[in-house]
């Protein structure tokens, strides 16, 4: 007999929240018990576990060499570089212990974390020339200040990055573009710029939800066009000319292209989720998949999952995933897959790991259970080699001892077997994660939940130039302000991580040159956050539409409800799908 549903209150914020009988039956399957923290909260626990995009200069532990690391100079355990991470002079189990049944499991899990090297950015081994400055970047090439790059080649300043784009700068969760500048959620476009929700869009600029358009400019919401400038269909010489006005090659003409965009976007009719080819399914840029819920951007071929944040597609009957891909049978699983399969309560795990139990950045492992950085290896614990019979004994009795004698964190609360990893473990403060920009908080706020705050660090850099000293237009500035340093106005706000400064580097100045783009005023970190006005926050709201236009088939408001990203106060047109349609298709 199947369990019925059940609502229970999280033990972390109070709410109270809903455990189906489909995910009884999927915690019976993995043999874990059903979760004590609300999906929200679960999601957030996770993701104070992923810097994406703070980076250090240190040194490497091992070969003393300058290196750029995702890990602060202040973290305690020891950090290599990748070459000297990836090479075969040392086995991560020569750090292995016992394990200790007068000690919680997550006090002997955060001691082995300090003696086994971790690696100076999330990286493989198959990256090109070029990604010294990306972390969580994989295959690619080419790639500086990027993050979350897979597949990829010539990336600047962009992040969540999937495969096959290629001479792209400032973009924010795209596919398959090429030479693209300020693409947001944005797919199979071609020498264009600023386009948010659109895709096979090629020569065009400043669009909002539009598909296969060529020479569009300043719309929303139109499929199959050419030469629409501000909604209006134009000849090819009209259009020519009204392009020519906004002045595109020149920041001042930029800003207010800029600006007259967001009101068209705000003003366009919002399709309460982009799911395409989907069955039975609740979230946001999800396609070719069949049950789904709350997962966002879970890109395709995906099936079974819940709760599921900007994975790489091709997950099945798994729940609780950031970041992940290929995987099957996973649950509380944060960057990695490859072919995983039961990966539980792990953290950047890949290369076809399986029956992984509380592991960080292991590949190719199977049957291992609280263990770092190995590799190839079966039947560890603690990094320490067992027979498979031992290994099978000990975690039975290690699962028993968790429960006996659980972890206990500053707010009290316990971390018995099933509950993922304490945010107290994390090496990283509150605001360095993912964490601070899906849930963000203020200082007071992050300290008084208990979580870690790292204070911005001060940069000495010494400007040469402001950027209201830089020519307007692009036509007017030769390559030798590649030599200078530009003050960022925003001079070190924590708000936008800014650096106070930055450069313009040589391939950089000519791919603005060749796409007829202004030089940026702002730092890559500040520009960064002003693309996030496009992205809503990982938060699911029970709304109705709010088409009342009377040419539909509904009389009066239309009365359908859904579950959507927009939230409440926001102040777009928040169609359903059969509305949307209505007008847009």
């Amino acid at each position: 007999m199947k369990d019925k549903s059940e609502n229970r209150i999280c033990q972390n914020c109070k709410s109270q929240f809903s455990i189906e009988s489909e995910d009884f039956d999927f915690y019976k399957k993995l043999n874990v018990p059903p979760p004590t923290w609300c999906p929200e909260c679960r999601s957030v626990r996770k993701m104070t576990f992923i810097n994406v995009r703070s980076l250090y200069k240190r040194v490497c532990g091992n070969c003393n060499e300058s290196m750029v690391s995702m890990y602060h100079p202040d973290v305690a355990f020891p950090v290599w570089c990748i070459k000297c991470h990836l090479s075969d002079t040392w086995d991560a189990t020569d750090c292995g212990k016992d394990y200790d049944f007068t000690r919680t499991f997550f006090e002997q899990f955060k001691e082995l974390k300090l003696t086994v090297p971790h690696r100076t950015l999330d990286q493989n081994e198959r990256n090109g020339a070029g990604c010294e400055y990306s972390n969580l970047c994989y295959s690619s090439d080419d790639i500086y200040l990027s993050f979350d790059v897979i597949g990829c080649e010539r990336i600047k300043y962009s992040h969540h990055v999937l495969k096959r784009n290629k001479n792209c700068m400032d973009c924010m969760i795209i596919k398959a573009n090429d030479r693209g500048y300020e693409l947001v959620q944005a797919s199979e476009n071609y020498n264009s710029s600023f386009l948010v929700e659109s895709s096979q869009c090629i020569d065009s600029h400043f669009l909002y939800d539009c598909t296969n358009c060529v020479n569009c400019c300043m719309s929303s919401n139109i499929r199959n066009k050419s030469f629409v400038f501000r909604s209006q269909q134009l000849t090819k010489e009209e259009y020519k000319v009204a392009i020519q006005s906004l002045d595109l090659d020149k920041y001042s003409g930029q800003v207010r292209a800029k600006d007259e965009f967001k009101q068209i976007a705000k003003e366009a009719i919002h399709k309460y989720a982009n799911i395409k080819n989907c069955i039975n399914t609740v979230g946001d840029f999800l396609e070719n998949s069949k049950n789904l819920y709350h997962c966002y951007g879970q890109a395709a071929d995906s099936e079974n999952v819940k709760y599921a944040f900007l994975g790489g597609g091709s997950s099945k009957d798994s729940q609780d995933l950031i970041f992940t891909g290929r995987i099957e049978e996973c649950y509380e699983f944060t960057l990695g897959g490859r072919g995983g399969s039961r990966l539980l309560f792990s953290l950047s795990c890949g290369g076809g790991c399986k029956n992984i139990f509380y592991c960080n950045y292991c590949m190719g492992c199977s049957d291992c259970f609280g263990c770092i950085n190995l590799s190839k290896k079966q039947y560890c614990i603690f990094n320490k080699q067992y027979t498979k019979e031992e290994y099978f004994d000990l975690i039975e009795k290690i699962k028993i001892h968790m429960n006996t004698m659980p972890y206990v964190d500053q707010k009290g609360l316990p971390y018995p077997y099933g509950e993922c990893f304490p945010t107290e473990i994390s090496p990283f403060a509150y605001n360095e994660t993912m964490a601070f920009e899906e849930h963000p908080l203020s200082k007071s706020e992050i300290i008084s939940l208990g979580y870690k705050w790292k204070d911005i660090e001060l940069k000495s850099y010494n400007a040469t130039i402001k950027g209201d000293e830089i020519a307007d237009s692009i036509h007017d500035i030769t390559n030798s302000i590649c030599n200078e340093i530009i003050e960022c106005p925003n001079q070190g706000s924590v708000e936008t991580q800014c650096t106070s400064a930055y450069k313009i580097l040589p391939d950089e100045f000519l791919f603005y040159k060749q796409l007829n783009l202004p030089i940026p005023r702002y730092c890559p970190n500040c520009r960064y956050h002003d693309r996030l006005i496009w992205k809503n926050l990982f938060h699911f709201y029970k709304r109705q539409c709010m088409c009342d236009l009377p040419n539909h088939t509904h009389q009066g408001k239309c009365e359908v409800e859904f579950e959507t990203l927009y939230a409440p106060n926001r102040p777009e047109k928040v169609y359903c799908e059969k509305c949307y349609q209505a007008e847009v298709i």
